[in-house]
């Protein structure tokens, strides 16, 4: 049963879904959410990341775009284990494409275990596997989680109760009971420039479509106006992307204009593969599709900004 709570939540950058951190009054827990590109940012707002705890990696499959995706792990040092995900190859063999949100949780009092970790990633992998509007990419057996001795697995069951309120409240419904239909949408409106500069812009073209794709320096993304959409569809289109273009054309975000539909406000994603498959009518992997004016893929781009932070070198498994 779900209990009141009094939280209290700082926003970094004044960006409600930017750099931000949540903390239970009297609680020992502290939640800390980010976008990806963000991650040298929170590394030094942050000095807490380099505990141990847990972390939650989520964002869009990147061959269909309205299928969420979560990671969960663990670690010593989380701030050295996300930047080996954003910088190195996981054990997959493969970066973990999806991601674009973040979510660490740590003790403020540093009594937080190597052992508590993986007791709680072993019960949060549970708890997310029972939430079907989610697909885990978590490969690995859980823990086995009667290794704690029953004092600490009751502290742990309290932290895990409270880590769940946290993750909610920093905006992911990850770990709420689905009881409904299973919906998204995009939001419109520029994304803000941060203080490092001018958002990056990606160009994407093809028959019946062309359009730009804007990153900000806090994560943000849109598809800039003017763009035009293709005004036709393939049948295997997802059902996701399709909503977000009839939303879209509802709200007046894109607007008829010939064979095609002209871009009218800015429109906010938070994958390049669902800006992309709504621009041109089919399932498309932004992340190679949408280029810089030098060729360089969105991918490519993304890696280069990660590299700017030293690799996690351990080897323990994510």
């Amino acid at each position: 049963m779900s209990k009141p709570r009094a939280i209290n939540i700082f926003l970094n950058d004044g960006d409600p879904e930017g750099l931000r951190s949540a903390q239970i009054s009297l609680s020992t827990i502290l939640a800390i959410g980010f976008r990806k590109l963000q991650l040298k940012a929170a590394r030094a707002a942050f000095q807490e990341l380099d505990r141990p705890g847990v972390y939650i990696l989520t964002g869009e499959d990147v061959n269909n775009p309205d299928q969420r995706v979560a990671y969960i792990g663990e670690s010593e040092g989380v701030a050295g284990r996300l930047q080996y995900h954003a910088t190195g190859k996981d054990e997959f063999g493969l970066k973990k494409g999806f991601w674009y949100n973040t979510f660490v949780i740590v003790s403020k009092d540093e009594n937080l275990t190597k052992s508590h970790a993986r007791y709680i990633e072993a019960r949060l992998i549970a708890a997310a596997k029972a939430n079907p509007a989610w697909q885990l990419e978590n490969t690995q057996k859980a823990t086995e989680v009667g290794k704690l001795p029953l004092a600490d697995q009751i502290i742990m069951d309290e932290f895990i109760d409270q880590l769940k309120t946290l993750v909610g409240v920093l905006g992911s419904d990850l770990f709420k009971a689905v009881t409904g239909p299973i919906a998204g949408a995009a939001a419109t409106g520029s994304p803000s420039t941060g203080s490092e500069g001018t958002p990056a812009a990606f160009n994407y073209s093809g028959k019946g479509f062309s359009g730009q794709f804007f990153v900000a320096s806090n994560g943000e993304m849109a598809l800039k106006a003017g763009s035009v959409a293709r005004g036709t569809i393939v049948p295997s289109l997802s059902k996701g992307v399709l909503k977000l273009r009839e939303d879209n054309l509802k709200s007046g975000a894109l607007v008829p204009e010939g064979e095609g539909l002209r871009v009218a406000a800015d429109i906010t994603f938070t994958s390049p593969s669902a800006a992309a498959a709504t621009l041109s009518g089919m399932s498309v992997n932004g992340r190679t599709a949408w280029k810089l004016p030098n060729g360089q893929t969105f991918a490519d781009w993304e890696a280069a900004q990660s590299a700017a932070q030293p690799s996690d070198p351990t080897t323990e498994n994510a």
